[in-house]
């Protein structure tokens, strides 16, 4: 049976989309796609909180266009994806739950921790995977090409060189 590795932002437009599709790449060339199922979700539309504006990253002209030159370095394409809210049922399905920042692990009112309690073993901080265990910066309404360069990099950087890292987090060898 696959596992199922799920990546947590926000509102699912840009990180955990970013970080979902980067591992799907790392997957496939290090010949392991077809034990694992990746994936991302939003904590936005959870707990009260609303919905994002809109569920696609090229419906936020400012931070698509920001980002276009990055994702296109890095060979990531996110056009086909669309905001999806997390819930129980994906979170009990998950293998590992990866928090993008420190607000979806524990910070804000409807965090992962706070929502889904008894699967605290499961969820992980990304800047675990990180150069000093930085934290991804969330881009969200800015028009800077750097920081949506350097959070793409980032999350790619860190996914290239510490991907082994989520597989032992799930308990998976992955050389079987």
């Amino acid at each position: 049976m696959k596992k199922i590795i799920t990546f947590v932002c926000n509102g699912n437009i840009e990180r955990s989309v970013v970080a979902e599709h980067s591992l799907k790449n790392i997957l496939k060339k290090n010949i392991l796609d077809s034990k694992f199922i990746v994936n991302s979700y939003g904590l936005q539309g959870t707990k009260g909180t609303n919905l994002p504006k809109y569920k696609k990253l090229s419906h936020y002209p400012k931070e698509s266009q920001a980002s276009k030159p990055a994702l296109q370095e890095f060979g990531i394409d996110i056009n086909d994806h669309s905001f999806q809210k997390i819930t129980l049922g994906v979170v009990e399905k998950a293998s590992v739950v990866i928090a993008m920042d420190n607000n979806v692990f524990s910070g804000a009112k409807n965090s992962l921790l706070k929502q889904f309690p008894k699967h605290k073993k499961k969820i992980y901080y990304f800047s675990k995977l990180t150069k000093n265990h930085k934290q991804i910066k969330d881009p969200a309404g800015s028009g800077s090409k750097d920081l949506h360069r350097k959070v793409i990099r980032d999350i790619n950087l860190a996914l290239t060189n510490n991907y082994e890292i989520i597989l032992s987090w799930i308990k998976v060898d992955p050389f079987l």
